[in-house]
């Protein structure tokens, strides 16, 4: 909502009293936009309260609402030229809302999958594109949560409610109220779908480089533009109760996180995986060798969790070292296959898709641990 060209648009249709508050935020937008309600009010000559009244006149919820959108307002030369009567959703989607947008005559939910697609979301709930939508419409604490996200998506979606407060400079009950905002159920499930957007969204916000025309610069973004699909489409069957339950269990494993992949595509995922959870105060130890996996696994305890990793339809001794153990009363989390042996050992399993060639394959198991970490 452009707030100055809201007010030019209606002028004319104030009380006496408010085009003495039109004449000042018209006369002087930089100082209307930083000034505060009193400062305002004595500017004008008149009272808050008409200030206030003022505010929604012009449509706002309150003053508050009104003194959000006067500080977000961007300040250029204000002229007398005449405006026209806006459009809906105007002229950048930012400002566009799925509910608006619905509204037009012979707009269906398939022209607006459609249209989401074009400009770069998996769709026009994307919510990335909801808090663009809505940015200005936020009260002045919430405003500033959707600038930090909207700067640094990546962080914001493996951030604690604590880390993304500090970030934006406001309280962690702030950033609960903007995740209700947009629709989410809690901080968890706003940090869910900023991951399941941010490879999609970050492409449409952030300025792409200019591309060769050669066919090799063709081949290269062809591929990248497949890898890319897979890993959204990998992104999607991840559970994010597996993830929350997979943590837990880490978390809780006092005498130490053990580490088995039998696989060599596997045994730098395991290396990476156990550097990480140490850096990050977990005791871990990686195995890949079988004997060593037998021993060390013939000392499990209920204090410790497994952490099984396989890329395979045939998982070998993972299954084995699964069901012990269960016996033992360990907690087992697994990377692997949905229809893999090793799958159906697992207290909680990090499913990858099936049917993807090992390339896809293994970046599913990177997303996995990254997503793993971040919840942890």
């Amino acid at each position: 909502m452009d707030i100055v060209y809201q007010i030019q648009f209606l002028q004319g249709q104030f009380s006496r009293q408010e085009n003495k508050v039109v004449k000042v935020i018209l006369e002087n937008p930089a100082f209307a936009s930083i000034a505060t309600l009193e400062q305002l009010a004595s500017r004008a000559g008149v009272s808050t309260d008409t200030v206030a009244h003022f505010a929604t006149s012009l449509g706002c919820q309150d003053i508050n609402d009104f003194m959000t959108h006067m500080r977000a307002q961007k300040v250029t030369h204000i002229t007398d030229t005449p405006v026209s009567k806006p459009v809906l959703g105007g002229t950048d989607i930012a400002f566009a809302s799925a509910a608006s947008i619905g509204k037009m005559p012979g707009v269906s939910q398939e022209i607006l999958r459609r249209f989401a697609k074009s400009i770069g979301y998996e769709d026009i709930g994307d919510i990335i594109y909801q808090i663009r939508a809505q940015q200005n419409q936020l009260s002045q604490q919430e405003s500033k949560v959707a600038q930090a996200i909207l700067d640094d998506v990546a962080f914001a979606s493996s951030a604690t409610i604590e880390q993304l407060a500090s970030q934006a400079g406001v309280s962690p009950a702030t950033i609960t109220r903007f995740a209700k905002s947009m629709g989410c159920d809690d901080i968890r499930d706003l940090r869910m779908k900023l991951a399941q957007a941010s490879a999609v969204g970050s492409r449409y916000m952030a300025q792409q480089p200019e591309k060769s025309a050669s066919k090799g610069s063709a081949d290269w973004i062809g591929k990248i533009g497949e890898r890319e699909h897979s890993v959204h489409q990998q992104l999607q069957q991840f559970d994010e109760q597996a993830f929350i339950r997979a943590a837990s269990l880490i978390s809780s494993a006092a005498k130490g996180v053990y580490i088995f992949s039998t696989e060599s595509r596997c045994t730098l995922f395991a290396s990476e995986l156990q550097n990480s959870l140490l850096r990050a105060g977990y005791p871990a130890y990686a195995f890949n060798d079988p004997e060593l996996m037998r021993i060390s696994a013939s000392g499990l305890t209920s204090q410790h969790a497994v952490l099984a990793l396989s890329l395979s339809d045939e998982n070998g001794l993972l299954p084995e070292i699964a069901e012990h153990a269960l016996n033992c009363g360990a907690g087992v989390v697994a990377i692997a296959l949905a229809d893999s042996p090793l799958a159906a050992q697992a207290t909680s399993l990090l499913s990858l898709q099936t049917g993807q060639t090992h390339t896809f394959s293994s970046q599913g198991m990177l997303l996995a641990i990254d997503l793993l970490l971040a919840q942890l």
